[in-house]
């Protein structure tokens, strides 16, 4: 039972979906703070948790035949054959449907439509159309990533305002250099799945440089909060600080493009974007009113 329950919990993607998670209770954590609901939080991150993960298994349904292509992913849950397809579409459908329903239920119909266009950015825009065409799939289809920041934030406002949509651009920008550092690790595997990702078509040397344009936007984006007046002494410094960390490993690879110095960038980046969303937590009770 254990190893069956575990096999499902495989599908929902985890570590992705808890960092799509991250920003959105960051947003709703923000948008509440000082007067946070904690039972209403905990709320949001069962239903973010559902629709995301739900979003991830209807991904590994529909990729199944390239996963099996892919070392890195053919023993997973379906390409192995430990779950069927269709129990994995059944699975995928009620988790996104039940996420989509309780923030609707709990909280208002646009954090219910933020989780909906999320998951057709995700499953549509990115997975069925662009993943397989388009060398710039994860940048456009980093899309998604946004809506979780912009949920977080209505869940509690009801309403749309700059603090979200700042959030939800760094995790945008964040969003292609975390997945070329992966693909440059394992473009022979991308390459062999027909899956045109960027270090396939341009190479590493162009990949590495595309991943540092895109780092550096993301900094800049995360440094305009303080600028604007969104945020505290706290967190400027220790944007700065985490910024200039992540801008010398993107440094790193552009000035030596390889397999593994594209994948210590993408180990590196998970990291930056937790410490962005905890540096704003943290800012926020420290500088009560600052936001």
């Amino acid at each position: 039972m254990k190893e069956k329950v575990a096999l499902y919990m495989q599908l929902t993607k985890p570590k992705v979906t808890l960092l799509n998670l991250l920003v959105g209770a960051t947003c709703f954590f923000l948008a509440a703070f000082p007067s946070v609901d904690w039972a209403n939080l905990a709320v949001f991150c069962v239903a973010g948790y559902l629709a995301c993960g739900g979003c991830g298994a209807l991904n590994c349904v529909y990729d199944k035949n390239r996963d099996r292509m892919m070392s890195r992913t053919s023993k997973r849950a379906i390409p192995s054959g430990a779950v069927s397809a269709r129990n994995g579409l059944v699975f995928g459908a009620l988790l996104t449907g039940a996420g989509i329903g309780m923030s609707y239920f709990f909280f208002n119909a646009l954090t219910a439509f933020m989780m909906t266009l999320g998951a057709v950015f995700y499953l549509i825009v990115y997975t069925v159309i662009l993943k397989q065409t388009s060398s710039w799939n994860v940048v456009i289809g980093g899309t998604a990533g946004c809506f979780a920041a912009l949920s977080g934030w209505t869940a509690v406002a009801n309403s749309v305002s700059l603090v979200p949509l700042l959030v939800s651009t760094v995790d945008f920008l964040w969003t292609p250099g975390h997945l070329w550092g992966l693909a440059m690790k394992k473009a022979a595997e991308y390459k062999k799945a027909g899956i045109p990702m960027l270090p396939v078509t341009a190479g590493l040397k162009k990949t590495a440089l595309a991943t540092f344009i895109f780092n550096a936007a993301a900094i800049t984006v995360s440094l305009l909060m303080p600028v604007l007046g969104l945020a505290g002494f706290f967190y400027s410094a220790f944007a700065v600080a985490v910024g200039a960390w992540f801008m010398l490993e993107s440094r790193k690879l552009l000035q030596s493009p390889s397999e593994a110095a594209g994948f210590k960038m993408f180990l590196s980046s998970m990291p930056y974007l937790t410490a962005v969303m905890a540096g704003l937590m943290v800012d926020k009770i420290l500088f009560v009113g600052s936001f």
